[in-house]
């Protein structure tokens, strides 16, 4: 499975190693193949939710070819600094993997957390839609039967796939596609748009520079801001397709590039950035479309050209996939985000200000081409500020229409900016120089230099959860790196005294049942929990996680899964819960009423748990005659 996830990046990464090679100063090659064969690529592993086997077919050979031609082009460019950047390289993952980690999301103990309780309801509720997808194509919640959503789901639709084709449980591949694939690439792709926005000899001239100031840029925005790029996988999935799209930028801002490869690329890569994540599309849509005009003429037939598609295209996403469930734009409230989340909103406000700024200055001393791009840079930063001041956004979900800024703001001043500052101040553009500054940002981050320490929490947690569903008391606490070294050693004494508590408690007994009986086998088949099993509606620490349970580890609905009344459980908008029926909660049935709602419902067989170790099948189904 590793391998598989290793072997895909790698694909991704050679794509733009050999396809943007003819970009020299007196060459037009256009980015577009580059752009379609990233996209081709990365969702080609998905064939595997239609057959598995003929995903393995088609997708090894292209992999395995696309990573030869990498390989021998990478060996061509290599440079005398190599294996400095490989070690700098590996210094980042394991650094990256504690942050990651830490934030408490799809993390390494996410299969032990969900079973006992302790899991983050965010991945829990989106490895539910992605299970749900995967295992019977519906997009929902599974609560009680199929009642639809409506939500960005390329990105649950895209893991699910990927799950299916690494071979492992859709929860699993949360946090394994994310860590192995998807963040690498979203970082490789902020340093893709600052290297290949500009052509060869404009832009940085040293080869490290080019790796080293985005991510210095990066860390440097980290150090007061939030990082929830890390953690949301519809915005990282959408912010790195943005990010590879914005080469092409340069050939639509250049009058004398051609147009129909660029476009239609930009088509193929706006569209799943719109669906992935409303608010990167709308403002990668809303700059690009502007960018379009300016290239074809600021005409009134030009502009219902172009406004009838893109309008149509953002209607058909917004319509399709603005969320039932999750933020919400409840109204016109100026600064909201400021006051609220201040953390999250004021870095970000910050670096759409300084893109403004920088937008300006290159505009009033650019060429042609240079101001189009500037007026696109300039549109997305406004884009960006818009919401995150003016809208009350729910859960402090402005963050994601302001963030896309920063990462502009990244590129921006990476393309047009450093390579001033590398001619004039030379001293202070050296790799070793820009390193060290990056090592000292780094530290001086509290969330980077504490994530050890919150990683080693969240293990101690989970052994403390564990032993105690076990029936076996509590545990004596231990410190940090006696707990990050048993987490690092999957075989060790403590990992398999934590994995047979976890087998022992309520979670893992009922998911074991519910498979004996057949759950995830059959189709048309629903789980019922009856009320009276206290162990599974009291075994998430908060409550909300319990009816989520079934569905994101099986993929298979729940009927009448919501918490019953006697647990007081509130009835949560985002997570889904009040969209369904007053009857939708947990309460004794008889089987004749438990399969006419599930015959209403097109279910066939209920599985019905009453107790960790109890459990039957009910079949509803009417014999044919």
């Amino acid at each position: 499975m590793i391998v598989k996830a290793f072997l895909l990046l790698a694909a991704l990464v050679s794509c733009v190693v050999v396809l943007a090679r003819g970009n020299g100063p007196q060459q037009r090659a256009s980015h577009g193949s580059m752009v379609l064969a990233i996209i081709a690529v990365m969702f080609m592993p998905c064939l595997a939710l239609v057959n598995h086997t003929i995903a393995d077919i088609l997708v090894y050979p292209i992999l395995l070819a696309a990573i030869a031609a990498g390989a021998l082009r990478a060996v061509a460019l290599a440079r005398p600094r190599l294996m400095l950047a490989v070690i700098c390289g590996c210094g980042a993952g394991i650094g990256y993997f504690f942050v990651v980690n830490s934030r408490g999301y799809a993390t390494v103990l996410t299969p032990e957390q969900t079973l006992t309780g302790l899991q983050h309801l965010d991945t829990l509720f989106h490895a539910t839609i992605a299970n749900m997808l995967v295992q019977s194509g519906h997009p929902s919640t599974g609560l009680d039967g199929f009642l639809p959503i409506k939500y960005h789901v390329l990105s649950h639709i895209w893991i699910g796939g990927m799950g299916r084709w690494l071979g492992v449980a859709t929860l699993d591949s949360y946090y394994l596609v994310a860590q192995i694939i998807a963040i690498p690439l979203l970082l490789f792709s902020l340093i893709t748009a600052g290297a290949l926005l500009r052509r060869q000899g404009r832009g940085l001239a040293d080869c490290a520079l080019v790796t080293l100031v985005p991510l210095l840029l990066l860390m440097v925005a980290d150090v007061w801001g939030w990082t929830s790029y890390l953690v949301s996988e519809s915005y990282f999935v959408s912010l790195l397709l943005f990010l590879f799209a914005m080469p092409l930028l340069g050939e639509l801002a250049d009058q004398d590039a051609p147009l129909r490869l660029p476009v239609f690329a930009l088509v193929i890569a706006g569209t799943p950035v719109l669906f992935a994540k409303i608010s990167v599309g709308v403002i990668f849509w809303g700059a690009t479309g502007f960018l379009l005009w300016r290239r074809l003429g600021l005409t009134v037939p030009n502009l219902i050209m172009l406004a009838v598609p893109i309008g149509l295209l953002v209607g058909l996403a917004s319509m399709i996939s603005s969320p039932d469930a999750g933020t919400y734009v409840r109204t016109l409230r100026p600064l909201s985000f400021v006051r609220e989340y201040p953390q999250g909103a004021l870095p970000n406000i910050v670096a759409n200000f300084v893109l403004l700024y920088g937008a300006g200055r290159f505009w009033l001393s650019g060429s042609l081409a240079e101001r189009r791009l500037a007026e696109w840079f300039a549109l997305v930063a406004i884009g960006s500020l818009v919401p995150a001041l003016l809208l009350d956004i729910a859960g402090g979900s402005a963050f994601y229409f302001a963030n896309v800024g920063t990462f502009a703001c990244i590129v921006f001043l990476t393309a047009y900016h450093a390579p001033t500052i590398e001619r004039r101040k030379p001293w202070l553009a050296r790799p070793s120089v820009v390193l060290a500054l990056l090592v000292l940002v780094g530290l001086a981050t509290n969330e980077k230099r504490s994530s050890p320490v919150r990683l080693a929490l969240q293990f101690e947690e989970l052994r403390a959860r564990a032993h105690s569903l076990a029936g076996r008391g509590e545990v004596s606490p231990l410190s940090t790196v006696p707990a990050i070294t048993a987490l690092l050693a999957p075989g060790g004494r403590l990992r398999q005294e934590i994995a047979a508590d976890v087998s022992r408690g309520p979670g893992a007994r009922s998911i074991e049942i519910l498979r004996s009986l057949g759950a995830g086998q059959m189709r048309k088949v629903a789980v019922f929990v009856s009320p009276d099993n206290r162990p599974f509606w009291t075994n998430f620490v908060d409550c909300r996680g319990d009816p989520l349970f079934v569905p994101a580890v099986l993929g298979v609905p729940m009927l009448k899964g919501l918490n019953p009344p006697e647990f007081k459980c509130a009835r949560d908008l985002y997570y889904t819960t009040s969209l369904y029926r007053e009857d939708a909660f947990s309460a004794v049935t008889s089987d004749d009423q438990l399969c006419a709602r599930a015959s209403g419902l097109g279910l066939d067989e209920v599985l019905i748990l009453a107790g960790p170790d109890e459990g039957r099948r009910l079949s509803c189904a009417v014999p044919k005659r």
